[in-house]
């Protein structure tokens, strides 16, 4: 009896274990697969060049190797008279407007039916959207395809081999809806009105922001701003910087909801009893927890609404500036000549 408690309580503590180091993992697996790439970014940081670019020996043979062959900027770390400041900003802002697309397929015996059926369902759905205060110019039908289908037919003959002949059956139909409207709330009543007449794939749900040029002036007048204050703080420093400067590079890209979207696995897989009397195992279909992740914070200079509640579009700008060291004169060599009276004299040699 006490080796039975004492296995149970075993099993209890291991299934908890397990239970904690799955959660463990499944945050790591979230949080990594949120990392900086180039499918995302579209454009890529120093960082990102290199883990990319690089070959495996570039980092591994030193700086020196990675400075000749990597750096994006090469000459300007390595003069003792220059030095770079480099700051990344990066912006959370709510979308404006919002675009979901819905696609239905339809079959048919002929392709005026098949198009009938389809338009009866297009117009039951259009009808109740429109009731959600969506307008008819906000709704547009994009046709894909009309296709014929096809099926074997089994031609079956006496003293011979069943012969299959390829025959027409009718048409399918593809077209997608594309639906514009300004509030976020309003995906889930549209894919319920989908559902009732039918409509069950939703494509994607894009997201857009008006006047994103302002974003980036923004964040280019942030960036300067923290320029300039470090300029200051490294004057204290008795670090003397010409007036005159060099932007190195400044670029910029946007970020969307739709790339920040990872999964993991929310399930512990065990099974002891299968395990000890070897008996068969029947797996079900496990699905993946998929949660919005916003891009991290922890390489940016400026972080401009940083406390979200809901997937934003984040706008990133990278501004690089070199400025040069001015080097403070070295002591001045005097040189006296001494005449044939005895008189000495000063010469000023440059």
């Amino acid at each position: 009896m006490k080796k039975i408690i004492a296995l149970s309580v075993f099993v209890i503590l291991l299934n908890a274990g397990m239970v904690f180091a799955q959660r463990n993992a499944n945050q790591k697996s979230f949080k990594t697969q949120n990392e900086v790439s180039p499918s995302k970014a579209g454009v890529l940081n120093d960082e990102d060049y290199i883990q990319y670019n690089a070959p495996a020996n570039a980092l591994s043979n030193g700086n020196a190797a990675y400075n000749q062959a990597y750096n994006p900027y090469p000459g300007y770390y390595q003069n003792d008279n220059e030095i770079v400041l480099n700051v990344k900003a990066l912006m959370n802002v709510k979308a404006t407007g919002f675009l979901a697309v819905f696609n239905l397929t339809q079959v048919g015996q002929t392709a005026a039916k098949t198009n009938e059926l389809m338009n009866t369902r297009i117009n039951n759905f259009l009808a109740a959207v429109k009731q959600l205060g969506i307008s008819e110019k906000d709704i547009y039908i994009d046709m894909i395809y009309l296709v014929p289908t096809f099926e074997y037919d089994a031609q079956k003959k006496l003293f011979s081999k069943t012969t299959y002949n390829e025959i027409p059956t009718g048409f399918e139909m593809q077209k997608n809806i594309h639906i514009r409207f300004n509030d976020i709330n309003k995906v889930a009543d549209l894919v319920t009105l989908a559902a009732n007449n039918e409509i069950y794939d939703l494509v994607k749900v894009d997201y857009f922001v008006e006047s994103t040029q302002k974003m980036y002036d923004s964040l280019r007048n942030e960036c300067v701003k923290n320029i300039l204050t470090r300029e200051a703080a490294l004057k204290k420093l008795n670090l003397n910087l010409s007036d005159k400067y060099e932007i190195i590079s400044e670029h910029n890209y946007t970020i969307y909801p739709e790339t920040q979207y990872p999964d993991y696995d929310a399930f512990v897989s065990q099974s002891v009893d299968a395990a000890t009397n070897e008996s068969g195992v029947t797996s079900i279909r496990k699905p993946k927890t998929v949660a919005y992740d916003q891009y991290p914070y922890n390489s940016f200079d400026i972080i401009i609404n940083p406390d979200i509640l809901e997937p934003v579009i984040q706008f990133v700008y990278n501004l690089k500036v070199k400025f040069t060291l001015i080097k403070p004169e070295g002591p001045k060599n005097n040189y006296i000549v001494i005449t044939p009276s005895g008189e000495m004299k000063t010469l000023d040699i440059k």
